[in-house]
């Protein structure tokens, strides 16, 4: 963490994380595109149950359902994006309910280019429209033509 940060930061994250234990959950794009955010938990729980299954060489059998309870039921979950609308929802977790916030933490642009404030927005803002308006507004509207001339002007114009 101290490598990978300021020092007020690292500070704060070290703080805040304690002496918790995470997993960060990689997930195909395929699949985050295709499907809601609820698979993306399910996905969560494959990993977390295979990595503990792999970290303490158990069998995938009955012995390691009873700590994987356990272990689930104590677990602590961070959801990336709060519940949109339910006339808009697919699913919880929903890429359109990130936080702006949220989405350049995430980005971390500003670990990159401490010292350029407008670069790391720029960032942030290029990363945006490939998440919100590539992956997530384009499946929700996938189908419809004039989505494709909407997100033109995002990817040909000079931000």
């Amino acid at each position: 963490v101290d490598k990978l940060f300021p020092a007020k930061q690292a500070a704060q994250l070290k703080a805040a994380v304690g002496k918790s234990m995470w997993q960060a959950v990689h997930i195909p794009t395929t699949v985050s595109r295709t499907c809601d955010g609820g698979t993306t938990s399910r996905w969560s729980a494959m990993q977390i149950g295979m990595s503990f299954i792999g970290a303490y060489k158990m069998c995938a059998g009955e012995a390691a359902v009873a700590d994987l309870a356990f272990a689930a039921k104590h677990a602590g979950v961070i959801q990336m994006a709060d519940i949109l609308p339910a006339r808009r929802a697919r699913g919880p977790n929903e890429p359109g309910g990130i936080k702006f916030g949220h989405f350049a933490d995430m980005v971390q642009s500003d670990r990159k280019y401490p010292n350029d404030p407008i670069r790391a927005s720029l960032e942030i803002v290029a990363a945006g429209t490939m998440l919100f308006d590539q992956i997530w507004l384009g499946s929700y509207m996938s189908g419809g033509v004039g989505f494709t001339q909407y997100a033109t002007a995002a990817y040909t114009d000079n931000i």
